[in-house]
């Protein structure tokens, strides 16, 4: 009886505590990017980075991952190339739900993009590794 008591005991536990963190896995590591891109959240918006061929594209989303409108948010942006001094200045435009920018890697296989993004009043920073395509 006790042989059987045991392992039932913790079968129990184990079932109880991976049910209390049921519902707590919205970061962004665990959430599907809607456009394939990655997601990077800061306390009040989240923003979804999807690479082409001659730049990026970024996607602003609520914490509900509903899109929100690009009128109600500022985007700001410099990359970082490795092999450069100093960052250089990324100009934003919208096309339909995203922020649009050209980057010209110049041949590197990665490089930095460091974005301001104002909503709702806040101002807050993200920053992502990029690998072009």
């Amino acid at each position: 009886m006790k042989k059987k008591a045991i392992p039932m005991l913790l079968t129990l536990f184990f079932a109880s505590v991976s049910m209390a963190h049921e519902g707590h896995d919205k970061s962004p590591g665990t959430m599907a990017a809607p456009h394939g891109g990655i997601v990077q959240g800061t306390s009040h918006i989240y923003l979804e980075l999807v690479t082409k061929s001659d730049g990026v594209q970024v996607y602003p989303f609520d914490h509900e991952m509903k899109p929100v409108a690009t009128k109600d948010v500022k985007l700001e942006g410099t990359v970082a190339l490795p092999k450069k001094g100093k960052a250089e200045s990324v100009k934003f435009t919208t096309e339909g739900d995203a922020f649009v920018a050209k980057v010209d890697a110049k041949g590197a296989h990665r490089y930095s993009l460091d974005l301001a993004v104002t909503h709702g009043g806040k101002k807050e920073k993200v920053k992502f590794n990029v690998e072009p395509q």
